[in-house]
């Protein structure tokens, strides 16, 4: 660059006088300017000073290509070993862990968790790309709070980009149903399952192994529409609370295969407001040991409205509602339940929540369970947060309970998957 300015400034001072010689010859009617004789000595040790810079750069410009000749093997040696490092760096995998802890008191003596403090989870993350537009991840969890061994709970790769708009997905995950089964539990805005959700879905996630399509349509005027399809097998209902003095529902519980669709749209009314609506539905082989059904089908609609604010605040309303059905048996009655989640985020620290759920239980639809939460939640790190939640509520086997559960989650490493 200064080479280039140089050359400006040579050529342009070496113009003026004779530009300035032209204007003179071409019209004589002017009047004739004139510069003093300082002046002119001034321009021209100036021309010559740049002159003499110009020199310099060149020779040492010429000078640096003669000494990279002179060395190759040197040269070539160190740009070799520092490919063959940035090579091995990228590909090594990304290795993440999360951690999580809970404590839970209740005034339901029924419940077993009350008054403990429990490691209920660990998760090892390993991400990484092995093909260009192929990324595979895998996701390793430990339940030391339910005796649980580590096992797969994700392993999957990605194909990115096979069409436009078009991405593949085969192996073991977290199957597209609902506005928030993909997100692992240290993602959620609230400490447990809304009760809809785990009695009549899953008590964590729905899972399954198996293939997924998503497309995102070509649309125009900002909206966003994508449909996911998938099939699988082997599905799980997640871990099951063991709690055989309270009424839980069964979740899916599917045992052998199953589909999902889902097709979900967002739309941006204003530039600080957007909307999301989204539909779910799948069905396949049950085998659960209360209601010992053979086929199980579920459908879910889900809405959420957010607004982004001024200093880092946003408030977020989402709501979803689920309905099961028992299709071997012509006398079930379709079980059902919702909530609804409202948070307001004060700043990028912290944030306040509230919920309502209700829900009905597959195996009797006669009975039903509520809650009310109050959720508080400071994030003091990217890597580390604190959330207090409170309920109160009613089920089968308590007219009215309170519960309190903290929850602590920590990371280390650079964990990418799914985040609300």
């Amino acid at each position: 660059m200064k080479y280039y300015v140089l050359v400006f400034m040579c050529i342009f001072a070496l113009a003026v006088p004779a530009l300035c010689q032209d204007a003179l010859d071409d019209d004589a009617s002017q009047d004739t300017a004139t510069i003093s004789k300082d002046e002119f000595n001034a321009l021209k040790a100036k021309i010559a000073d740049l002159e003499q810079r110009l020199q310099q750069i060149t020779g040492q410009q010429n000078q640096t290509s003669d000494n990279a000749e002179e060395q190759p093997y040197e040269t070539g040696s160190e740009a070799s070993s520092s490919a063959q490092s940035a090579g091995k760096a990228l590909a090594l995998p990304d290795i993440s862990f999360i951690g999580q802890a809970k404590w839970m008191t209740s005034s339901d003596k029924l419940d077993d968790r009350r008054n403990s403090l429990r490691l209920s989870e660990g998760e090892l993350g390993i991400q990484g790309w092995v093909y260009p537009n192929v990324k595979a991840d895998a996701y390793i969890s430990m339940s030391p709070a339910e005796d649980s061994p580590a096992q797969l709970e994700e392993c999957y790769l990605s194909y990115l980009g096979l069409y436009k708009g078009l991405n593949f997905n085969v192996g073991k995950k977290y199957v597209p149903f609902g506005r928030t089964n993909m997100l692992h539990s240290h993602s959620w805005p609230w400490v447990n399952r809304p009760l809809a959700f785990t009695n009549m879905v899953a008590e964590e996630n729905l899972t399954g192994e198996g293939l997924q399509l998503s497309y995102l349509l070509p649309t125009q005027s900002g909206l966003f529409v994508e449909a996911d399809l998938g099939t699988w097998a082997g599905g799980e209902s997640g871990e099951s609370t063991d709690l055989p003095d309270i009424v839980v529902g069964p979740g899916a519980a599917f045992s052998n295969r199953f589909n999902t669709a889902r097709l979900w749209t967002g739309y941006p009314v204003s530039p600080n407001d957007e909307i999301e609506l989204g539909g779910s539905y799948t069905e396949g082989d049950s085998d659960d040991l209360i209601l010992l059904t053979g086929r199980t089908r579920l459908t879910g609609a889900d809405f959420s409205y957010r607004h982004f604010g001024d200093n880092d605040t946003r408030f977020l309303l989402r709501g979803e509602q689920f309905w099961r059905k028992d299709m071997d048996d012509p006398t079930a009655k379709t079980a059902n339940g919702y909530y609804v989640y409202s948070d307001y985020r004060l700043n990028k620290y912290n944030s306040i929540g509230t919920m309502y759920s209700w829900s009905q239980f597959p195996q009797a639809t006669d009975l039903h369970e509520w809650a009310y939460s109050l959720i508080y939640t400071h994030q003091f790190s990217e890597q580390y947060y604190v959330r207090v939640q409170g309920n109160h509520g009613s089920r089968p086997d308590s007219d009215s309970y309170n519960e309190l559960w903290l929850q602590w989650v920590w990371g280390i490493g650079p964990h990418t998957h799914n985040l609300e």
